[in-house]
């Protein structure tokens, strides 16, 4: 894949992640004043979720193919982000009137939880992993 696609790849998720952090960190800091960020926050991650896989279907099965240790080594550490995202998350930590409000059940506010922190480590990643990068590239010069 050309460098010029990866780079716009890398902004584009990088700037959808940032946009359903901000609206999801908002939402959990004051439901009542933003809590119509919620429904924004939620679709922007179902599209995320739906172009991520077709850039993996598109992008990620010639890299499987190309170099299938790596793949599985990205596969493992997504699983160990998901599940450590699974077993932080506290569905029991919701106020009662948000679960009613939005007819929800405690099952489904630990799957948004679980989102949630899921969101925020593949931020944290992703900016950790664009730092290193662009510092290693400084020091190899």
């Amino acid at each position: 894949m050309k460098e010029s696609v990866k780079k716009i790849i890398t902004y584009v998720s990088l700037t959808i992640a940032i946009l359903v952090s901000v609206c999801a960190i908002l939402f959990a800091a004051n439901q009542e004043k933003f809590g119509g960020l919620f429904d924004v926050a939620f679709w922007i991650l179902v599209c995320f979720i739906v172009l991520s896989l077709i850039l993996w279907l598109f992008f990620g099965i010639i890299s499987v193919i190309k170099k299938p240790k790596k793949a599985l080594i990205a596969l493992g550490a997504i699983a160990i982000v998901l599940i450590a995202a699974f077993l932080i998350a506290g569905g029991d930590t919701m106020p009662q009137d948000f679960l009613t409000r939005y007819e929800t059940s405690a099952t489904t506010a630990k799957l948004i939880a679980t989102a949630c922190y899921t969101t925020y480590a593949a931020l944290i990643i992703a900016v950790v992993l664009m730092i290193y990068v662009e510092i290693s590239k400084a020091f190899k010069k």
